[in-house]
């Protein structure tokens, strides 16, 4: 019994131990995200192969990774190593909260997959992101993820400085953004589709989530407007890296960056959901309104009108956005509209967090 008592103190307490989670989903996070916007590109060129293609194999080894990640901690802490946050248990099975919301975002991911081959052998290739088994992985599964790597960096449960431990906050609330963004389909890919009252909608929908939780979770003064800035540069590198392996790139990220710079100066005032929801909305619409006017993108080329069962989607986006001009009245309408919705989402976020947390 007393060697059994050492060998669980010795597990419990070794540096690598505490930390393998840690490197073992950093590396799955890498894999996946790089798979993901291979994936994106490989479509938009090639079409659908079958579902072994190489970025498919990345998006799923890393959700592997990240599970393996959960499962460690797991492990561990059914060991006795000592948990150093607040706990999720089932039956024998007890880990960090945040690393259980990593594990269930793993096997939504998984369990996304078969759903999604079973769509493509029943419909076709894809057209756009937005299919069942799509929005299931990358909201039901994918956010999930991020999320719980947010919640295990803020809790420290690696057991690391201060300083390391605030950056990996904001690295992981920065892939929440990222991932947000990454399902809107169109608004996502291109840049002339961004018409002048959905697109922007959508962004103060679910945007302000990520950053309402970030703030939420690492009280600092200029919290989302860091995590807006990391995953804005995270986006123009995959941009750069897909563009100089002959890829095509997605379109240049939303001006996010803007509304969170908002949201912090207000929020420094005041912790009214509405003023922090109306700032982020006017201040993203009008940043994104100047940058689209300023800098007008390109109509879809001729290529990509060439599949008779894609030209419908981009002609729909297409016409829409000549409707809705970003020189009319439309941006002030979604300014207006948008107010509710990101409200609504800082609401959700910092509820969320306070969930997550037990704050």
């Amino acid at each position: 019994m007393a060697v059994l008592a050492l060998r669980r103190s010795m597990f419990s307490t070794a540096p690598a131990l505490e930390l393998a989670p840690l490197l073992i989903g950093l590396l799955g996070l890498a894999l996946g995200w790089a798979g993901s916007a291979w994936d994106v590109s490989w479509h938009r060129l090639i079409g659908r192969d079958t579902f072994w293609t190489t970025p498919h194999l990345g998006i799923y080894a890393g959700t592997m990774l990240s599970g393996v990640a959960a499962l460690f901690a797991t492990a561990t802490a059914m060991r006795g190593r000592p948990l150093r946050a607040r706990e999720f248990a089932v039956g024998p099975l007890r880990v960090e909260r945040g690393m259980a919301i990593v594990g269930l975002g793993a096997l939504a991911v998984i369990a996304a997959a078969p759903f999604d081959e079973f769509w493509h052998r029943t419909f076709g290739r894809d057209v756009d992101m937005w299919s069942p088994p799509h929005l299931f992985a990358i909201y039901g599964g994918g956010i999930l993820i991020y999320l719980g790597w947010t919640v295990a960096a803020a809790t420290n449960v690696f057991v690391l400085s201060a300083r390391l431990r605030d950056a990996l906050v904001v690295f992981f609330a920065s892939g929440v953004v990222s991932t947000l963004i990454f399902g809107m389909n169109f608004y996502y890919m291109m840049g002339w589709s961004r018409e002048a009252l959905f697109f922007p909608l959508v962004v103060c929908a679910i945007v302000p989530f990520a950053l309402a939780f970030t703030i939420e979770l690492q009280q600092q003064k200029f919290a989302a407007t860091v995590a807006a800035l990391t995953y804005t540069a995270f986006a123009l590198l995959t941009f750069v890296a897909l563009r100089v392996l002959g890829w095509l790139p997605p379109a240049f990220p939303p001006l996010v960056v803007a509304g969170a710079l908002a949201m912090d100066l207000v929020r420094a005032r005041t912790r009214s959901m509405w003023a922090i929801g109306a700032a982020f909305a006017a201040a993203f619409v009008l940043a994104e309104g100047a940058r689209l006017l300023l800098f007008t993108p390109p109509p879809p080329s001729a290529g990509s009108l060439a599949d008779p069962q894609f030209r419908g989607l981009v002609l729909t986006y297409y016409y829409a956005a000549a409707a809705r001009p970003w020189l009319s009245a439309w941006p002030i309408a979604a300014a207006l509209l948008g107010t509710p919705l990101a409200a609504a989402a800082v609401w959700l976020g910092r509820a969320a967090a306070r969930l997550a947390v037990d704050r």
